[in-house]
């Protein structure tokens, strides 16, 4: 019981101080062009009124334990970079926009990296970044795509997860929904046809990624259970929803791999900490029951990168003796695979 307790409370302070950073990470990217640095104008973020403060607690509730004050902190930590990813020299009547979360500046790097055979085919502009003050990047990228001679832009949401906070904030900028699911920034506006193209969520690459980095660390799959981690959505709804997609991967990789089992769970990380423990001892408690029955255990993420939420995934199984692959869907080959196939898929 004392040991239980002890990992509770460590895990609930581990929590809040991570979701603090996390919330306000600092993404760096100093390669790129068309930054959108806001701690170059941290006037407006200082005058947030009292309807934005409102409204940010309103939609996040991990905010609705923050100040004003670490609400501002937070936000003042947020970077958008938005350009363009191909050669200027590069132009044409359709474009693609890519959209991330925004990572270290190995991970942004490693990120645009996998367009380098699209760039080199398509003006290709990129928006890293949550937008939940402001969409001028996404805009920036826009304007640049169509001075390209983009007449038709596709989007393309590199993240992982359908039914999440930052997809909905994109759906809402560029249309596709009437309420944000942060602040209500103006939407972008384009002369473009847009495509809405899929994000890598239910693609059968990422389970055959995800089947790779399972088969890294087996040694012998019959007696083995593979349990696949993600972020996951805020709701019981839509964690359902993301649930029942990652359901089809792992059975495609208890099929392929061999494995005795497979399971899949989020632990819905932007969630406040107490509620989120509850899914970290669901996880640990598979896990126990697995090596009960005396088989190892392999554990992977649909995280795209090393990056703030694989560390806590991490972190959320130490000490139970699973194997755990830190490699993110977009460090394996792979993920190019998925950029090339949504292009060909959408601009046939």
């Amino acid at each position: 019981m004392m040991q239980r307790t002890w990992f509770a409370f460590s895990l609930f302070r581990l929590r809040i101080l991570s979701a603090f950073l996390a919330v306000g990470l600092v993404f760096g990217l100093p390669q790129a062009s068309g930054q959108e640095d806001h701690s170059q104008h941290q006037g407006h973020q200082h005058q947030m009124t009292p309807e934005q403060f409102a409204e940010l607690r309103e939609k996040i509730e991990i905010y609705r334990g923050f100040t004003d004050e670490q609400i501002v902190a937070s936000m003042s930590r947020m970077r958008n970079l938005g350009g363009m990813i191909s050669d200027a020299a590069v132009a044409g009547d359709v474009g693609i926009l890519a959209l991330a979360h925004g990572y270290s500046e190995q991970g942004n790097q490693q990120w645009m990296e996998k367009f380098d055979s699209v760039s080199r085919e398509y003006p290709t502009g990129y928006g890293l970044g949550m937008a939940m003050m402001s969409a001028d990047h996404i805009q920036k990228a826009i304007d640049g795509l169509e001075a390209a001679g983009a007449k038709k832009i596709l989007v393309l949401r590199t993240e992982t997860g359908d039914t999440n906070s930052l997809n909905y904030q994109w759906q809402y900028i560029f249309g596709r929904r009437d309420e944000s699911s942060y602040l209500s920034v103006p939407r972008v506006k384009s002369n473009a046809e847009i495509i809405w193209g899929p994000s890598p969520t239910a693609h059968p690459i990422m389970g055959e990624i995800m089947l790779e980095h399972a088969q890294q660390l087996s040694t012998d799959p019959s007696n083995e259970m593979v349990l696949i981690l993600g972020h996951g959505a805020m709701t019981p709804k839509e964690n359902e929803m993301d649930l029942a997609i990652m359901a089809t991967h792992a059975k495609a990789i208890k099929d392929k791999g061999g494995f005795s089992d497979v399971k899949r769970w989020n632990v819905q990380d932007d969630l406040p900490a107490d509620k989120r423990a509850v899914n970290v001892a669901k996880i640990r408690g598979w896990i126990q029951d697995a090596q009960d029955q005396g088989m190892d255990v392999i554990v992977v993420t649909n995280a795209l990168t090393q990056s703030g939420i694989m560390d806590r995934l991490k972190g959320d199984v130490a000490g139970t003796g699973a194997k755990f692959n830190d490699k993110g869907l977009m460090q394996n080959p792979r993920f190019s695979d998925w950029i090339q196939a949504a292009v060909d898929e959408n601009l046939s």
